[in-house]
């Protein structure tokens, strides 16, 4: 079950959902919160996959568009990106940087790291540990 999700976004989060459940996909789960330091916090938590990156650049998106400030996306628990899924944090990082705002990876897995790393994307995404 994909959770934190726009109204308008339902029918694809069904949809999304269904498919997860078919394939047996690990559930996307969306939230953020704003940190002491002002940053909005996005947790992605789950795959971020061809079946799920429309709806987590949705969400992100939003989270930009309201906030209107530094944001950090939070992949500590991201189990699975794929090339769908690097596209979408492409998608995220253009949408923050033409709102102005900075746009940051924190907690990425070494395999992610990894994947970052040879195809250059690592240069695109200011990284840290653990989100404030």
């Amino acid at each position: 079950m994909l959770t934190y999700v726009t109204e308008t976004r339902k029918g694809q989060a069904a949809m999304a959902a269904a498919q997860n459940h078919l394939h047996g996909a690990a559930p996307l789960k969306l939230s953020h919160r704003i940190s002491a330091a002002g940053e909005a916090v996005v947790v992605i938590d789950g795959e971020l996959d061809i079946a799920t990156t429309d709806l987590a650049v949705s969400y992100v998106k939003q989270v930009i568009d309201q906030h209107r400030g530094p944001v950090i996306a939070d992949l500590a628990a991201l189990s699975f990106c794929d090339a769908q899924g690097l596209s979408a944090l492409l998608r995220m990082t253009g949408h923050a940087h033409r709102a102005g705002c900075s746009f940051q990876l924190a907690s990425p897995s070494p395999a992610l790291v990894k994947i970052l790393r040879i195809t250059g994307l690592d240069r695109r995404f200011p990284t840290s540990r653990r989100p404030t």
